[in-house]
């Protein structure tokens, strides 16, 4: 039988996997990118388009389907905390922007439930 505590930790190593995935998948769409646009753009420039993907990959992929490639493959869904229905696009918005807080990722280490899901009233479920 799973304790809070046991679920806790899965949660956790769930996000995990569902990060480290999501970032071999945007370590190959960079990779691609440069090579596609590197003769094109100055590598300053390529800089700002990659972080544009990111930010970008996630709103997207969050909003259109309510996962990842990380969170498909884990079997894991964004929804909303109070229905446990899909997120709306401004959900997934402020989900997206609060990415950017530094300490986002890090979050779910300490509290159990972490900024980006905090403050854009989301969760991932399992499914």
């Amino acid at each position: 039988m799973y304790t809070s505590y046991n679920l806790e930790i899965m949660k956790k190593r769930i996000r995990l996997y569902n990060f480290l995935i999501d970032s071999l998948v945007f370590f190959v769409i960079v990779m691609i990118f440069t090579m596609l646009l590197n003769k094109y753009v100055a590598q300053e420039d390529l800089k700002y388009i990659m972080i544009s993907v990111y930010y970008l990959y996630y709103f997207i992929m969050e909003w259109t389907t309510g996962q990842t490639v990380g969170k498909m493959i884990t079997k894991s869904k964004v929804v909303t905390s109070d229905t446990q229905e899909k997120p709306s696009a401004s959900s997934i918005f402020i989900r997206t922007l609060c990415r950017l807080i530094p300490v986002d990722f890090f979050s779910y280490l300490f509290i159990p439930i972490g900024i980006h899901d905090r403050l854009s009233k989301t969760e991932l479920k399992q499914f």
